[in-house]
C-alpha cells in the first residue's frame, strides 16, 4: 500500500472483502459488530478464510500470534489491528 488507510477506510475494505467471500451474509456490519458470537458468527475455518482474503487484499501477512479472539472480536478491533499493521508497512524504519 502506498498511502496510509484510515480506520474507516479499512472497515469499508473489510465490508467489501466479507461481502465477496461470504455473499449470503446479511448482517449489517458496523464497528461494534461481533465477528464470532452473534453478528457475523464466524467459525474458525471462516476466520482463516477471512484472514487469507484480507492478507491478499492488502498484500500483508499476519503473524500467527496476531490471530487472537481479541483482534477478531469485532469489525472495529480487526480494523484497528490492520491499521497498525498497514502503518508499519508504509512507515520508514
Amino acid at each position: 500500500m502506498d498511502a496510509r488507510r484510515t480506520r474507516a477506510e479499512i472497515e469499508d475494505d473489510l465490508r467489501k472483502v466479507i461481502a465477496e467471500i461470504f455473499p449470503h451474509q446479511t448482517v449489517e456490519l458496523d464497528t461494534t459488530t461481533p465477528l464470532f458470537n452473534g453478528g457475523l458468527s464466524l467459525n474458525s475455518t471462516q476466520m482463516i478464510e477471512l484472514t487469507l482474503a484480507f492478507e491478499t487484499f492488502y498484500d500483508i501477512e499476519l503473524e500467527p500470534e496476531l490471530l487472537t479472539t481479541e483482534n477478531f472480536a469485532t469489525l472495529g478491533s480487526l480494523s484497528e489491528l490492520l491499521e497498525e499493521l498497514l502503518d508499519d508497512e508504509v512507515s520508514p524504519v
